[in-house]
């Protein structure tokens, strides 16, 4: 059982699979690097489907083969590099601290200048990062809008009227916002200079219900366009154009 990851496989509505094959490329990286890896990392990895669920919940960022797994040292850090944005944009490493759960850390195109936390331990990261397609990009229903700045009032009126997930950092937005409501999450990347805003639903009247409650927040409902036809016909429907 993989007890560092199991909200991330009840969103995924799947068991971990520990495959022989998996463990022994992990164990043939371990021996190669000179290091166990820290435990929530090794659980991971062990798994028979762990790269492919990288790969797959994410844009199109492609995970690093544990056979090209490389540690690189940052000031007084020792990180390990495990997944790269699609256009070379980002790197994500874990940063070995000794803890069984370590931190990630993101690069955004400083070539390795300088590294941002984002996420406070591995299997959060992981989770964010499922939770984001399975929650949100992926569901039937889905609107987006790019928005001004999140101001500290409407996240205590999203934090009142939503349950706030824990939130990720440094990309794509300074802080990466997560709120659910029965069968709708919002997620907001939240920059300086604007908010970019999706929300998703498994149907049309729980979207419809989202939008109307998050309509004036920051106004961001004028800005709010369809991601998907019942995106669509939901604003239309609220903007009384159906």
């Amino acid at each position: 059982m993989i007890e560092s990851h199991t909200a991330t496989f009840r969103l995924l509505r799947t068991a971990p699979q520990v495959s022989p094959a998996a463990v022994s490329q992990v164990e043939d990286a371990e021996r190669r690097l000179g290091f166990r890896f820290p435990a929530s990392v090794r659980e991971w990895y062990c798994d028979s489907e762990a790269i492919d669920i990288l790969a797959k919940y994410s844009n199109q960022d492609p995970p690093i083969p544990l056979k090209k797994f490389a540690v690189t040292e940052w000031h007084s850090l020792r990180l390990l590099p495990f997944k790269y944005e699609n256009q070379g944009v980002c790197t994500w490493s874990i940063v070995l601290d000794g803890s069984d759960d370590p931190p990630v850390n993101v690069d955004v195109d400083s070539d390795g200048a300088e590294w941002k936390p984002q996420a406070p331990t591995f299997s959060a990261y992981i989770h964010a990062c499922v939770w984001d397609y399975v929650s949100v990009f992926d569901q039937p229903g889905l609107v987006q809008a790019q928005n001004e700045p999140l101001s500290a009032e409407s996240l205590g009126q999203l934090r009142e009227r939503f349950t706030e997930q824990p939130p990720t950092f440094a990309w794509p937005g300074s802080t990466q916002y997560r709120f659910v409501g029965k069968g709708q999450a919002i997620l907001i990347w939240a920059g300086e200079d604007q908010a970019d805003w999706f929300v998703g639903a498994r149907e049309a009247k729980l979207l419809e219900t989202a939008l109307r409650t998050v309509w004036n927040v920051d106004n961001v409902g004028p800005s709010l366009y369809g991601c998907s036809e019942i995106g669509k016909a939901v604003l239309d429907r609220i903007r009384g154009r159906a």
